[in-house]
């Protein structure tokens, strides 16, 4: 292995360590909160350090979403069904915006602050999370398509879809729930929401099978 590409490593390798250790203080002050000497004092390395692997917050930022993104698509990975996408949505994903025991999942709930905040319009954090947002939305998508083997594409495509919009509607409203501290059994309600719509589809499956 070349010195270079040693070095590559290295420098990856200390940048993920910086954004592992600084996770948790992010999730606990938000973006306007975070500054770099959080990030320094996190991560346990000098100032001048820091700011060798990100020029300012924006980029920081920037990086602590593509690797909880990352993250995400691991932990969704095998999801095959709306009920499986809301259990991992709300009971899991969405219930940790309560605590810093999952600092990736409960991350997210930054990312609403960002699609609220439109005076951030220019900032490029703001702008990673609702790409990010919309590469989510056609992960789940094509993760749901699947699910309707039995109808045409097309139908199969607008099911989807219209699952996926609801089913990131409710995981967005009980964020907003964690995050405001509501006495809620997540695993209950994610029961509940999967129970709606999957008779919500099997509706629309049967209005299909007699059109």
């Amino acid at each position: 292995m070349t010195t270079r590409r040693k070095t590559r490593q290295a420098s990856e390798s200390s940048k993920r360590a910086i954004l592992e250790a600084v996770l948790s203080r992010a999730v606990e002050a938000g973006y306007e909160g975070t500054t770099m000497a959080d990030v320094a004092g996190a991560s346990g390395l000098p100032i001048g350090s820091v700011y060798w692997h990100f020029q300012n917050k924006e980029q920081l930022f920037v990086e602590l979403l593509d690797y909880c993104f990352e993250v995400w698509k691991q932990a969704n990975a095998s999801v095959g069904s709306m009920r499986d996408l809301l259990r991992r949505s709300i009971s899991e994903s969405a219930a940790a915006s309560a605590s810093l025991a999952e600092p990736a999942a409960a991350f997210w709930s930054i990312g609403l602050v960002f699609a609220f905040e439109r005076r951030l319009e220019d900032n490029l954090a703001r702008q990673r999370y609702l790409a990010i947002r919309k590469e989510m939305f056609q992960f789940v998508t094509g993760q749901l398509r699947a699910s309707y083997p039995e109808v045409p594409e097309d139908v199969a495509e607008e099911l989807a879809h219209d699952m996926a919009v609801m089913g990131r509607a409710l995981t967005d409203g009980f964020r907003v729930a964690a995050a405001a501290g509501d006495d809620i059994d997540f695993a209950r309600y994610a029961e509940l929401a999967a129970d709606a719509l999957e008779s919500l589809v099997s509706t629309r499956l049967k209005e299909y099978a007699h059109g």
